[in-house]
């Protein structure tokens, strides 16, 4: 049986390595390989963050008679983003339609394009432009009726 109290450095004593490590032959090999991957950059989506929510659970009022999910209520409490539902309940006075995907995107860094539209796909609306300090390079939100809700959520409420 091990004894606990011997130091961390006598246990990775067990082990062997080969000692030999990968590297790239020349420099340049190395600089094409980041060049490459510096157009593929991985946009860091909220969605797929907050897409464990795959049950109802209790939904939570906000303005003028709307709801919010639960993963909308974290997404706002945590991530600091009511301004986004502030500007999308300040564009229904112009929509008339009950369901709509707003999906906000990074356009550069604290720049981002709010646009609205129908399960058709047809644009409704959009916002260029928008500063905003959010973490997340983009978010997809559907609104149905007078629900929030994330797109994990769309066909449980």
């Amino acid at each position: 049986m091990k004894n606990f109290t011997e130091s961390t450095s006598a246990f990775y004593n067990h082990f062997e390595t080969t000692g030999t490590f990968h590297t790239p032959s020349s420099p340049s090999v190395l600089k094409s390989k980041t060049m490459s991957n510096k157009h593929h950059l991985r946009r860091n989506s909220a969605n797929e963050l907050y897409d464990v929510y795959s049950y109802s659970q209790d939904l939570h009022d906000y303005k003028d008679g709307y709801k919010l999910t639960e993963g909308i209520n974290d997404l706002v409490t945590f991530e600091d983003c009511s301004w986004l539902f502030e500007m999308i309940l300040d564009e229904q006075l112009n929509l008339n339609s009950e369901n709509q995907i707003w999906i906000l995107k990074r356009t550069i860094p604290n720049s981002f394009t709010l646009t609205c539209k129908n399960k058709s796909g047809h644009k409704l609306a959009e916002i260029k432009n928008l500063e905003a300090n959010f973490y997340f390079d983009d978010l997809t939100v559907i609104k149905k009726d007078k629900l929030f809700c994330l797109p994990t959520e769309e066909n449980l409420y």
